[in-house]
């Protein structure tokens, strides 16, 4: 799921945000400081230091663009023909709005704050609604209001035009002011805001509440705010009861809670989509008399308090999902005190808890074991992570120490930099409340292994003195060194104050001892130098060296974090260090160390002391200036899986730093090291040798021998049912024996499966060979997992082998044993190969066929799918291996190349590339009434009537306790609730009228109708594993890429999409080596887009919302995007709602299942000339990079018919050629097949098809990265042939009407 964020704010006012997938705290960019902040998703609202509320919306790749439209409407006069001048009275205005109800001039249309910018000028909307307009934009009607048509008529007496302009939002990434409710923003000031309500039912997408509490505890209510308008239109007062109010707090949907000044607290009811203000406030009793709230936050189930002394409570019994229908459920039931004391509650989107401890403001903590069942957790666990502070420095320290292990002339420069930081300020302690265990763990292990460096190279020093010195001295020695160690201190600690901006260290390339009183065995080989005895003309070189005791260069280290250094300020701490040697050289490995250093703390996004170092007195202050408080916290707008935690309680890999980027740690740097010496270690090679003689040696006399066993089988037994196909059509016993073989005896594995048939024992049996496919299935009035097996002829019927398990651990099991079978058979191993076919199903489900060379002499019902881990809602492939896929909820997935996840597990995944994958999706169920005269619409319906709870079709009973989740892996997200906007529309109340069950239902009550029915959905999410890595957090509506082979890996790939809100995008960077890409860029469009399709030659169509198609031109490599659109009208009026794009033909879709072709699309004229329909019945077409074309077939059987496809020259004699054009057969819904003879140049849409592939529940395919060779000559795929009857033109597309003639 993409990464959402907790913020926060210090006592400094400043804002930090903390990433689900980060390790530390990141500062929120701007000069505005904030006392509090509330956030969603989309954006975070704040209350400044001046009491002002604050916007801040985070920067998209697809902005922020609102389309601003006017019409100019004319009349026809005898005189001076069209003008606007001469309109009736009672006419609409010149400039108006669409109905014509308001005078609208383009001079009316202002920006409705500073923060906006238009984009260009007015101009001419040519293309309304899918229609193209006259010369001009103009349509023509016979009078206001009437129907409008492009073409001018003898009795158009009026007519008008579109006049649009774009505006864009450019705030974005910074705080912007929000008017207040008075122009004086110090007559009435803010003190508390609060934003949320974007689940609330049947809630517009992107719409969001915001409510803010001024100094006069007035409560206010922030009018039209949503994606698309992020700082609303104004202020609207809500009435408070009298209750002055100081806090408030709004959850993800209708709960609203807020604390007065006498310490009571009170709940908002009657808040719904068409009334989001609600209607009246109720107060809740307190726990005892004595107790006064002070502060309150709410969720969806969880609502939390903090009271006078720092008490925390919990409410019990609140659940805002039945807010609606219950308002008890809004108010809970009692109070719980829980253990801790807090200053801070917040509680977020699923019900997981922040807070502040009252005792330590420097720690932020986070409820643990939030569940949907135990809604108040089990403990306080604290976040350990500063702002900044550990990612720098394991930067610097990692970078340095990683660098020891090759470079060896580096380790006395690194010691010499650790030296420094523990010398200059050994008496620095870090604050108890303020240590982390993890992080002081680490940097003692840190300081330990820079003891062990420092007494090598002391080794190396005082290799002169003699070995046989007793220990005795050598212990008196150190003593002795030691109390010199403290008088050194002592006597440079006091005079930091006076010539600290003249001390210094100096570097050389060799190790340089430290001066008098560090620790060493050899004094006398110490130098020390000072501005009198430096050479002379170089002055820049004199330095004054620090020293301390290597003994606290740890602790110096852990307590300079603790204590107010910032990652920039320990990277910058080293600016001091010149990277000269004594003779004025440069040193290039500390140079090289310092660039190092610079850049990580460029990096590092440090927000203090960037240009600061040791040898300013600022520096010095700093260090013992703790980090500010945090002061409030908004866990609004992070999102917690209650089944995965983030990565805040983990530790952070080896291979990772803070930010997630692949850096090497000290301890991992020598990990890796030491493994890479063992494997070239001459000991470890002569052991594998010797092992490897011995090996041949045992085994050379026993070569001549024949093997003892040839041939090894296995068998696994179950016990399932099996689905009868003949009499008596039930669920029967039985048992089934897989049994596979290796060896010679591979291809005799065969699949039995034992029943009874009335009271004789039966068995079905065929070799594993002739399986075809193996997936879950749906099979209604069985809730027990089923699993189908697909063989060539039981396809070709569409009558597969049905199992039922007992439970879903038994599915998967033979699920897996089974795939893994068929796919050893088939020679289907490892990853797929970059020229295959990808598919998805209904329950998402991913399947992928290996084609071969010519996939025509395939056919259909023998084709291998096998299937591949990850939930997808669609799955496209492209030139250069690249695949993207497309979850239920929008989210795009990259493929990364591996293989398995999901059920697949051990050897038959992938070692890598296999990561964790969530989805949502929505499951529907639907409530059914019938009118009767005396109590109306009731669910007494007749007994031949669906059930009154049922699924879409009504034939199976579906109640909202009984619907289960559609696997073990799911669990639910939510609670029941009504879906307003289902196909075909609905009442305010969610109601659909029909005549009767079941028929066409309307969202209006008619006169005639007797029957209604609403839709109830709740959302479910997965969390599975598979080989796809998570894209950009941009939500996608459909997506395609290039067909052709780019010509080289470093070409790059054209990638477009089209986005949930139908935003036109193109991903930008996308390569063979790297398919994720870079950024999305937005290509405008003057209306919402459904469908996109890349085609050879970089040719990109789509399909509008309003069912018309658009040609992209002026694609280039400099400008990727193109320039402009060109419009091509729908066919024949019939909506388009996908297009497929190949080498040189495009295909399309409508609304209705026609499938569509584009004629004389060339290179000279893209876009083709006009539309032919060739067949009906088809859900969804894509086009290969030779131009071929694979379909999904609807289940409505239509008479086929015979059609002209065209001419051909045989035996020197030209003749018509006609075949019959392939229909889809009774009961194969979601049916793969594929157009026969499309490669014959002659006939570019092929001859006839073949629908006789797999079936039952496919939504999706791909084919466009599938490249197959040219076909053998004398290869004859169709011999049908016959006559026509007629053939007959409406516009600009061709309607076969025929016969077949036998």
């Amino acid at each position: 799921m993409p990464a959402t964020y907790l913020w926060s704010v210090d006592s400094a006012g400043k804002v930090y945000t903390l990433s689900t997938g980060g390790r530390q705290w990141e500062e929120v960019k701007g000069d505005i400081e904030l006392k509090r902040v509330t956030a969603t998703e989309q954006c975070a609202w704040g209350i400044g230091c001046d009491h002002q509320v604050y916007l801040y919306v985070h920067s998209r790749e697809v902005p922020i663009r609102c389309q601003e439209a006017t019409y100019e409407n004319q009349r026809w006069n005898p005189m001076e023909g069209f003008s606007g001048q001469h309109l009736l009275p009672t006419d609409r205005w010149h400039w108006s709005n669409q109905q014509g109800t308001q005078l609208q001039p383009k001079d009316s249309c202002t920006l409705p704050s500073p923060h906006w910018s238009w984009e260009d000028d007015w101009y001419i909307d040519e293309n309304i609604r899918g229609e193209p307009t006259d010369k001009g934009g103009w349509q023509y009607a016979v009078d206001f209001p009437a129907q409008y048509g492009p073409k001018k008529r003898w009795n158009s007496c009026v007519r008008r035009r579109k006049w649009i302009r774009y505006r864009r939002y450019h705030a974005t990434d910074n705080w912007a002011l929000i008017p207040g409710v008075f122009e004086d923003p110090l007559k009435e000031p803010f003190i508390d805001v609060a934003a949320g309500g974007a689940e609330l039912t049947d809630q517009p997408p992107g719409r969001v509440s915001v409510w803010t509490v001024t100094i006069m505890g007035r409560i206010f209510y922030r009018t039209e705010v949503h994606a698309m308008n992020p700082e609303g239109v104004s202020w609207q007062e809500v009435d408070n009861e009298g209750r002055e109010c100081t806090q408030i707090s709004l959850g993800p949907s209708c709960l609203l809670w807020a604390v007065t000044w006498d310490g009571e607290v009170m709940v908002r009811v009657g808040i719904t989509r068409d009334n989001p203000i609600g209607t009246s406030w109720q107060v809740v009793a307190p726990p005892r008399e004595d107790v006064h709230f002070l502060q309150v936050s709410v969720g969806v189930k969880g609502v939390w308090a903090v009271s006078r002394g720092d008490k925390v409570w919990f409410r019990k019994g609140v659940d805002a999902t039945r807010g609606a229908e219950d308002q008890a459920a809004l108010v809970g039931s009692a109070w719980v005190e829980m253990v801790g004391a807090m200053a801070l509650i917040s509680v977020g989107p699923n019900d997981q808890v922040w807070s502040l401890d009252a005792n330590d403001r420097y720690m932020v903590y986070f409820r643990k074991g939030v569940t949907p069942s135990e809604l108040s957790g089990k403990t306080w666990k604290a976040l350990e992570i500063s702002k900044g502070g550990p990612a720098s420095m394991n930067s610097s320290v990692s970078s340095s120490m990683s660098d020891i292990y090759s470079q060896s002339n580096m380790l006395s420069s690194q010691m010499d930099r650790l030296q420094v930081a523990s010398d200059s300020f050994p008496d620095i302690q870090p604050p108890s409340n303020l240590a982390s265990d993890s992080f002081t763990d680490s940097t003692q292990k840190g300081g330990e292994m820079a003891e062990k460096f420092e007494d090598s190279q002391d080794s190396k020093a005082t290799h002169s003195l003699s070995e046989e010195t007793s220990k005795e001295s050598k212990k008196k020695k150190e003593g002795e060194e030691e109390e010199e160690d403290n008088k050194e201190r002592k006597a440079l600690q006091e005079s930091y104050n006076s010539d600290i901006s003249d001390t210094v260290v100096d570097f050389t390339g060799d190790y340089v001892p430290q001066k008098q009183g560090a620790r060493s065995n050899n004094k006398e080989a110490q130098t020390v130098r000072t501005v009198e005895n430096s050479p002379k003309g170089k002055a820049e070189n004199t330095h004054r060296t620090l020293e301390g005791s290597p003994e606290n260069s740890g602790n110096a280290i852990s307590g300079s974090q603790d204590s107010g250094i910032s990652k920039g300020n320990m990277a910058s701490s080293t600016e001091s260090v010149d990277a000269r040697t004594s003779n004025g050289k440069q040193n290039p490995v500390l140079e090289k160390l310092q660039q190092e250093d610079e850049s990580q703390s460029e990096s590092s996004g440090s927000r203090r002391g960037s240009a600061t170092s040791f040898t300013g007195i600022d520096m010095y202050a700093d260090l013992y200036q703790p980090d500010p408080a945090w002061v409030w916290v908004s866990g609004g707008g992070c999102v917690i899986d209650t089944f995965t935690q983030p990565n805040w309680f983990t530790a952070a890999p080896s291979h990772t730093n803070g930010r997630g980027n692949s850096m090497l740690g000290p301890l991992d740097s020598m990990t890796i090291w030491g493994q890479v010496q063992i494997n070239d270690a001459p000991w470890r090679k002569r052991v594998l040798l010797q092992l490897h003689e011995r090996t041949t040696k045992e085994l050379q006399p026993f070569q001549d021998y024949e093997q003892a066993i040839e041939r090894t089988s296995w068998i696994k037994k179950g016990s399932l049912q099996y689905w009868s196909d003949t009499k008596p059509h039930r669920w029967v016993d039985c048992r089934l024996h897989l049994e596979q073989s290796s060896g010679k005896g591979l291809y005799d594995c065969k699949f039995t499966c034992y029943y009874k048939y009335y009271d004789s024992e039966k068995y079905l049996q065929f070799p594993l060979s002739e399986i075809v496919c193996v997936l879950r299935v749906n099979h209604g009035g069985n809730q027990r997992p089923v699993l189908a097996i697909y063989t060539a002829k039981r396809t070709a019927k569409k009558v597969p082998v049905r199992l039922a398990c007992s439970t879903e651990k038994e599915l998967e099991d033979w699920l897996t044993a089974i795939s893994l079978a068929c796919c050893e058979l088939q020679g289907c191993k490892g990853a797929p190969t970059s020229r295959a076919v990808w598919s998805t199903t209904c329950r998402g489900d991913i399947f992928v066929y290996e084609p071969t060379h010519d996939m025509e002499i395939t056919a259909a019902n023998q084709m291998f799918w096998r299937q591949m881990g990850g939930h997808l809602n669609m799955v496209e492939c492209g030139g250069g291996g690249v695949i993207w896929g497309v979850g239920f909820d929008g989210t795009g997935w990259v493929y990364t190349g591996g293989y398995g996840g999901g059920m697949f597990k051990g050897i038959a995944s992938s070692p890598g590339g296999i990561h964790t994958q969530t989805d949502v999706k929505y499951i529907y169920i639907y409530e059914n009434q019938r009118w009767n005269p005396m109590t109306g619409f009731s669910d007494r319906g007749f007994p031949t009537d669906r059930y009154m709870w049922s699924d879409i079709t009504g034939r199976q009973e579906c109640t909202k306790e009984g619907t289960k989740t559609p696997t073990t892996e799911w669990h639910w997200v939510g609670d029941w609730t009504i879906d307003y906007k289902p196909p075909g529309g609905a009442d305010k109340k969610g109601w659909q009228y029909a005549t009767d069950f079941p028929a066409s239902y309307h969202g209006y009550k008619g006169w005639n109708d007797y029957v209604r029915r609403r839709r109830w959905m709740r959302k479910a999410k997965i969390v599975t594993t598979g080989p796809w890595l998570e894209a950009p957090p941009q939500h996608l509506k459909d997506i395609s890429i290039q067909v052709d082979q780019p010509e080289s890996s470093t070409d790059p790939i054209a990638l477009w999409a089209i986005g949930v809100n139908g935003d036109v995008l193109c991903r930008m960077g996308v390569i063979q080596d790297f398919p994720q890409g870079v950024s999305w860029l937005h290509v405008p469009t003057d209306q919402p887009m459904s469908s996109v399709s890349v085609g050879g030659n970089n040719r990109v169509w789509v399909t509008a919302q309003d069912g018309s198609a658009f040609f992209r031109n002026g694609i280039t490599q400099k400008e990727p995007q193109g320039t402009c659109w060109f419009h091509i009208p729908s066919p024949h009026n019939r909506p388009l709602v996908q297009v497929s794009v190949g080498e040189s033909s495009v295909w399309a879709v409508d609304k209705f299942h026609w499938l569509w072709f584009r004629t004389q699309v060339t290179s000279t004229f893209p876009e083709g000339t006009r539309w032919d329909y060739l067949s009906p019945n088809v859900k969804k077409v894509s086009v290969g990079p030779q131009d071929q074309v694979w379909i999904i077939a609807e289940d409505s059987p239509e008479k086929g018919t015979w059609i002209p496809m065209a001419d051909k020259v045989m035996d020197k004699v030209k003749e018509k050629v006609w075949v019959l054009q392939g229909y889809v057969p009774q009961g194969s819904r979601g049916v793969v097949g594929h157009r026969l003879g499309v490669k014959i140049p002659e006939i570019p849409i092929g001859k006839t098809w073949d629908t006789q592939g797999i079936g039952g529940g496919w939504i999706h395919l791909s084919i466009r990265a599938c490249t197959v060779q040219d076909p053998p000559t004398g290869v004859c795929t169709d011999d049908a042939a016959a006559t026509v009857k007629g053939v007959h033109e409406e516009g600009d597309a061709t309607i076969y009407n025929s016969q077949p003639v036998c």
